[in-house]
């Protein structure tokens, strides 16, 4: 025969078996917000890099294309379906004409008679002359933002002030 102290061993008792149940319960609970906060952490540094690295090209290319243009041909408007002053048109010293401007949530790049696509997280995007006496100035204002999931929207900001104008 088993005496009472050898049953008491082969199981477990019932607030044991409540206590395990109680804290799985919270380690669960706790875990669902804790992947649901790193999966919200990962979405938005993925498009913080995503909009950064945009920005960054376009930013690049809209700097070197500037700088070739002919001073007197630049033009800065604001086109029916974009901000105001998201659009300028230019001349390059080597006769190409060309535009940026924005249309949406668009960014286009037109040389010649092309249009490309350059982005598609503008959120914003003007043109000015920062000293309205001098146009081999021009400053550029970028704004480009993404969504990420649960209608959150990440946006990042950047500014190009004073591109000077080599021709």
């Amino acid at each position: 025969m088993i005496s009472c102290r050898a049953r008491r061993r082969l199981g477990y008792t019932l607030a044991e078996m409540m206590l395990v149940v109680a804290i799985v319960g919270i380690v669960a609970s706790t875990g669902a917000y804790l992947l649901m906060h790193l999966n919200d952490f990962y979405q938005l540094t993925q498009a913080n890099n995503d909009i950064e690295r945009d920005a960054r090209q376009c930013l690049d290319t809209m700097n070197r294309y500037i700088r070739q243009a002919e001073d007197l041909s630049i033009t800065i408007s604001t086109p029916a379906n974009g901000g105001p002053y998201s659009r300028i048109d230019f001349t390059t010293a080597d006769g190409r004409s060309m535009a940026f401007y924005q249309s949406g949530d668009e960014l286009i790049q037109v040389i010649g008679n092309t249009a490309t696509v350059m982005s598609k997280h503008l959120a914003y995007i003007a043109f000015t002359f920062p000293q309205s006496d001098d146009p081999s100035i021009v400053s550029v204002s970028l704004t480009m933002g993404e969504t990420i999931q649960r209608g959150q929207k990440k946006v990042l900001e950047l500014t190009i002030e004073k591109v000077r104008v080599m021709n």
